[in-house]
Parts: C-alpha cells; sequence; structure tokens
C-alpha cells in the first residue's frame, strides 16, 4: 500500500486558484495586492476590487498589471458592480489578458456573460492568446463531487447549491465556495460546511478536478468539532528554521508547477513533501538535518503555542528531522486535534510517512481511529492511510483483538468513504476495510452488506 503524497495533486481549499503571479513585484503594488487579498477573503469585495485595481495601476506594464485588474473585475463583479467589472476587465485584456477558458468558466464573472461587452472580450483574449510566449495555467474537468458528512445532504443537492457541471471545466473560486457553504449551512441546519477542490496533475487523472463538500449537522458537533484550543503565544524561531521552511515551501511549490523539479527528487527522512531535486532547493535539507535534531524542543513549542498557524504547520513538517521516528511521532501526535486544519494536514502527514517507514507500530490504534472522524477531507485522508500502515505493522492476534471495536466505531464512516468519487479519499477507505474483513469487496453496496451482517449478526 501506498500513501499518496504525489507532486501531481494539489488540493485547494480557502485559497484561490489563479495563476502564481511573478517573484519581486513593485513594492506598492505588492502591499496594495497583499491588502486586496485581505478584503478578499472577507468577502469584503468592494476594497478588493479598489485595492486591486490600485494595484494594478502601481504595476509596470506586464503580467501584474494583468492579473490585478482581472482580480478586480472579478470582485466587483462579486460586489454587484458589472459596469466597472466589465471597464477593469476590459484592462486587463487590452494588457494582454490571454486564458479565455478562464475567463468562461470562471464564476466571480457569472453576472457579466450576459452583457453585450462579452464577447468582444473574449475574443480578444483568444486573440492575445495566439501571441503568448508560453501558455496560460491549465484549466481543469470537473470529473467528480463528493458531498460527506450529513445525513439531510447528498451529492445532487451539492451540486445544485454550487452550480456544478460535471465534464465542463472549472475554475476554483474560494469567495463563490464560501457563499454556497452558508447557503448549506443555512438550509440545512449544519454547524460545518467546507468545500475543497483537488487537482491532478499527473498520472491517470491527469487534467482532472474532483470537489468535496464537507459537512457537520448539529447533533454532531460535539463528536465532530471538538479541538485544541487555539494558541496565543509567538515564541522564538529557533535559527529561523521555521523561516526557513517558509521560504523553502513555496519555491518547491512553484517548481513543481513548472514541471522543474528532477524525476528523482526526494528527502532524507520518511516523510516528503517533493524533496530537494533542484539547484534552487538544495541548500535547505542540510540545513534541516543538521539543526532540526539541536532544537526539537523550540519547534514542538511552535507546535503547541504559536498563535499563527502558518508557523505551527511549519514546525509540523520540520519535526520530521527528528534523530528517530518514535521521537518524530511523540512530538506531533498530541497535535492532531489543532484548530487549523492545514496543521492537522501536516500533523497527519508526517504521522502517515513516519508510519509507513516503521515495521512495528508506533501510534494506538485508538488515536488514529479517533483522527478518521475528522470533519475534513484532508484530515481523514491521512487519518486513514495511517490507520491501514498501522493495522499492517500490529501482530495478527493483537488486529483480530481489535477488530470488532474499530467495525463499530468507523464502519459507517469507512462504508461511506467507500462509496466516494475522490480515489484519495476513497481508496484508503477500501483497503481498511479490506484489512478488518478479510473479504476483497470492490462497490460501496457490497461493503454495506457486508457491515450490516457485522453489526446484525
Amino acid at each position: 500500500m501506498r500513501f499518496v503524497m504525489a507532486l501531481g495533486v494539489v488540493a485547494l481549499g480557502a485559497g484561490c486558484a489563479h495563476a502564481p503571479k511573478p517573484a519581486d513585484p513593485d513594492e506598492e503594488a505588492q502591499q496594495l495586492s497583499a491588502e486586496a487579498e485581505q478584503a478578499y477573503d472577507a468577502l469584503d469585495f468592494n476594497r478588493c476590487e479598489e485595492r486591486f485595481r490600485a494595484s494594478g495601476e502601481a504595476s509596470m506594464v506586464g503580467p501584474d498589471r494583468v492579473a490585478s485588474f482581472y482580480r478586480a473585475a472579478g470582485c466587483a463583479s462579486l460586489a454587484g458592480h458589472a459596469d466597472a467589472a466589465m471597464e477593469v476587465l476590459k484592462r486587463a485584456v487590452q494588457g494582454g489578458y490571454s486564458d479565455a477558458v478562464h475567463l468562461e468558466y470562471n464564476p466571480e464573472l457569472a453576472a457579466l456573460r450576459p452583457l453585450p461587452e462579452w464577447s468582444g472580450i473574449v475574443a480578444k483574449a483568444r486573440a492575445n492568446l495566439e501571441q503568448a510566449s508560453e501558455p496560460p495555467f491549465p484549466t481543469f474537468i470537473l470529473t467528480g463531487i463528493d458531498a460527506f458528512g450529513s445525513r439531510r445532504v447528498d451529492r445532487e443537492t451539492v451540486r445544485q447549491v454550487l452550480g456544478l457541471e460535471v465534464g465542463k471545466p472549472i475554475i476554483h473560486s474560494a469567495a463563490v465556495f464560501r457563499q454556497k457553504e452558508q447557503l448549506l449551512r443555512e438550509q440545512y441546519n449544519l454547524v460545518f460546511a467546507r468545500t475543497g477542490m483537488t487537482l491532478f496533475f499527473a498520472e491517470e487523472f491527469k487534467g482532472s478536478a474532483f470537489v468535496v463538500v464537507d459537512m457537520v449537522d448539529a447533533q454532531d458537533a460535539a463528536a465532530r468539532l471538538r479541538f485544541l484550543a487555539p494558541p496565543k503565544g509567538h515564541p522564538p524561531d529557533p535559527e529561523g528554521l521555521i523561516a526557513r521552511w517558509r521560504e523553502y515551501q513555496p519555491r518547491l511549490n512553484r517548481l513543481q508547477l513548472q514541471g522543474m523539479l528532477a524525476e528523482d527528487s526526494s528527502c532524507k527522512v520518511a516523510h516528503c513533501i517533493g524533496g530537494f531535486g533542484h539547484p534552487d532547493l538544495a541548500a535547505y535539507e542540510p540545513e534541516f538535518i543538521e539543526k532540526v535534531p539541536e532544537h526539537l524542543d523550540a519547534l514542538t513549542t511552535v507546535l503547541r503555542e504559536d498563535a499563527d498557524a502558518p508557523k505551527r504547520a511549519a514546525a509540523a513538517y520540520l519535526l520530521a528531522y527528528a534523530p528517530t521516528a518514535l521521537e518524530t511521532v511523540e512530538r506531533v501526535r498530541p497535535f492532531i486535534r489543532d484548530p487549523d486544519e492545514q496543521v492537522r494536514n501536516n500533523v497527519l502527514r508526517v504521522l502517515t510517512a513516519t508510519q509507513q517507514a516503521a515495521t512495528q507500530p508506533l501510534l494506538h490504534t485508538s488515536v488514529v481511529a479517533d483522527a478518521v472522524l475528522l470533519p475534513t477531507s484532508t484530515d481523514r485522508n491521512k487519518a486513514t492511510y495511517l490507520l491501514t500502515y498501522l493495522l499492517d505493522d500490529l501482530p495478527p492476534q493483537e488486529l483480530k483483538a481489535q477488530r470488532a471495536e474499530l467495525i463499530q466505531k468507523l464502519g459507517e464512516t469507512l462504508v461511506a468513504m467507500s462509496a466516494l468519487q475522490l480515489p484519495i479519499n476513497r481508496d484508503p477507505a477500501v483497503l481498511v476495510l479490506k484489512q478488518l474483513s478479510g473479504e476483497k469487496y470492490e462497490t460501496a453496496g457490497e461493503w454495506r452488506a457486508w457491515l450490516a451482517r457485522q453489526l446484525n449478526p
């Protein structure tokens, strides 16, 4: 069994799937763009439009200017200012914006498509593409939709509320997703609704996108939304390791998207998000190997106490460089229920990769089973893969002794996961079901019938 940490898979949550801007933009424009992003995250579309427009005007002619005007158009459209949106969108295409497919499928621009100027803007973008020196960021085809966690909301309901169509191109918009999540919460008495999109850049599903909506019904809140208290501290960054990781990771992501990593890019520890297979990355891992063991306590303090979730997330990844697998596990395990989903994701990734490389159990199954019930897909898929590796390493008699308790606790969740369309969420559940049952069923219907026999012999 292999945990899918593929370089060709990117999960999008709160962020926005606009193509990355070139590095080192003009300082004023960069500040304005950052303020625009903050307004976008707050769903303050009037300020978002104003700041992105100002960023474009402060930028030199080129991709930064075009991208800012394009983002301003999306914000103006979401704010209900169609005329302003159309005006600034014209400035984007006049400046060279060339992604006609993004234009046609971006949900933030939906209000502009009936306007008479729309066809001319799309035509201009297509003409720009013929002159462009490189193609735009790829557009992905919606291949599947999953709804998980609610007794009242199914896949078709999610599809209708989100306005999605399988088989068509899809453009990620955090703002539109958040608006739809609010509708779901209000209409179906949900205490949690989170939409994520997973993109496949390689292998069997290359070019595919899957949308998952994770939900929690009101009556399940106490069990499924139980997290650690948000940290409030500001501990020091030991020898700048947190800063160095946060410098390394975006560089890695850029090189991944550009296809510039070496094919054998790897790490010298069990957990690896992509490796160091490029000259721009080569200096980082020797520093992590040398310095992390000297600062384990300080990094654990960051993970436990820092109010800044991205710093906690970086600390979790750095602790993979502890001298032993057991020390890595013991230091990150207490934070499986961090209040931030990115931190939880990183903690569970490190635990999963570390257990995968081990030959004996490093955690108790009850800890991992508890994590499988967490609310988001990024929680569940990693926790479920972690459980497969843990069960592989259990002595047969111990697995037999725990089988009934695991089926009772996780059976319904695993069977529901076996019906999902996104492979990285479905496949680990099927693996665990096979380990617990000794059967080789493949369909959700077969697994549901099997579970009924176990619970009602």
